[in-house]
């Protein structure tokens, strides 16, 4: 059995459980994201912290370190960056970017890409055979799939989705209601071919939580093809906020054993 830790909510700059503010970011306003008009970040979960403070870095370096001592880590995955389409315009933002390129959204994003690289660069020269994994949203854009997928200290690139497409209607992924959005198998392909493109292992999270009793019929039927996408590293929950989660366990289970007799 090997390990792999998902750091939550780190300088408020990744996703994770419990969904509660960073500790770091709250301690520290003077390393944390701000807005044009001058006035602090604050997203849904509180402040967050600035890719381009030196502060931000050594927290994260800092607090790998002593997860190193504490446990054997196999792999790392950075969940769902929160910023990658957010602008900092913090003093440490433009000391780094420069007047001109606060305005651009392409080096905002590009720095966030750049920072994720060099933390998990620091992972890996600590832990050598770590393996390095993110994943982002399934419905973001081509531009940012490329972008996250290039990051050279990467070794695993994906996204999280609902196992089944928008045309099966099902659970809502939005606070909006406009229903399930993040969807493997309308989104998953194009990750996995960005993943190969770029040298990574493809990466799934399969998003098993939080669904009604009604939308298990739709997971059973698209769990074969999800799995037949080419993804090579492969996540779930054991699922919480609904009613049956070991009925959801038992679908997961009856298409991972099949897909495994069928050597996919």
């Amino acid at each position: 059995m090997q390990l792999y830790v998902v750091p939550s909510r780190w300088g408020g700059m990744v996703a994770g459980c419990p969904k509660v503010p960073s500790l770091f970011a709250a301690k520290h306003p003077e390393a944390c994201m701000h807005r044009e008009d001058g006035s602090p970040f604050i997203s849904m979960f509180g402040p967050v912290a600035s890719v381009h403070h030196p502060a931000t870095y050594e927290f994260f370096c800092e607090t790998l370190d002593t997860l190193f001592k504490i446990v054997d880590v196999n792999g790392i995955i950075w969940d769902e960056p929160k910023i990658l389409h957010d602008s900092d315009y913090s003093e440490a933002a433009r000391n780094a970017l420069g007047d001109e390129g606060l305005k651009e959204e392409q080096a905002q994003a590009d720095a966030v890409a750049r920072f994720f690289g060099k933390i998990s660069a620091y992972a890996l020269s600590r832990r050598p055979e770590l393996r390095t994994c993110m994943f982002t949203y399934a419905h973001v854009g081509q531009e940012t799939i490329d972008r996250c997928a290039a990051i050279p200290e990467l070794t695993d690139f994906g996204c999280d989705g609902r196992p089944y497409r928008a045309e099966d209607g099902g659970g809502n992924d939005n606070t909006d209601g406009e229903g399930a959005t993040k969807l493997l198998c309308d989104h998953g392909p194009a990750f996995v071919e960005a993943a190969k493109r770029n040298g990574k292992r493809p990466l799934f999270l399969i998003e098993n939580h939080a669904l009604a009793n009604e939308d298990l019929p739709k997971m059973d039927e698209r769990l074969p093809e999800v799995l037949s996408l080419g993804a090579e590293h492969m996540i779930y929950y054991y699922p919480r906020s609904l009613e049956d989660p070991d009925a959801n366990m038992a679908i997961i289970a009856k298409h991972l054993s099949k897909a495994d007799s069928d050597g996919l």
